[in-house]
């Protein structure tokens, strides 16, 4: 699945989301790539999870019988297909189903 650019992928590597934006313009003026790619690239940041050292492969939840399942696939279609809207599924009352995480295979969970 796509990889995330999220604050806390980037504040792992010790980087915000201005800082991207300031670089990425930097670079743009100088006249050289200056895609998001570009960026985790020259930062030593791991381009396939973004940083964070997983990636989401789909979603766990508890079934009508408290028992937690999980299944890889696209999240919005696992939701429908198994009604992880329904409260009967749900992984606790504040928490209707959580994302499937697995280790990256490019950075080895390291995320660089």
């Amino acid at each position: 699945m796509a990889r995330p650019l999220t604050p806390d992928g980037l504040k792992k590597h010790g980087f915000t989301i201005q800082q991207v934006k300031e670089w990425r313009e930097r670079e743009y003026n100088a006249g050289r790539a200056s895609g998001l790619d570009d960026f985790f690239r020259a930062h030593r940041i791991c381009v396939e999870c973004g940083g964070h050292g997983q990636l989401v492969s789909g979603v766990r939840w508890r079934d009508e019988h408290g028992i937690e399942r999980s299944e890889k696939g696209p999240i919005a279609q696992l939701l429908q297909l198994h009604g992880l809207d329904d409260p009967k599924n749900w992984l606790t009352d504040l928490l209707k189903w959580d994302y499937l995480y697995e280790t990256c295979a490019a950075c080895e969970g390291l995320g660089h």
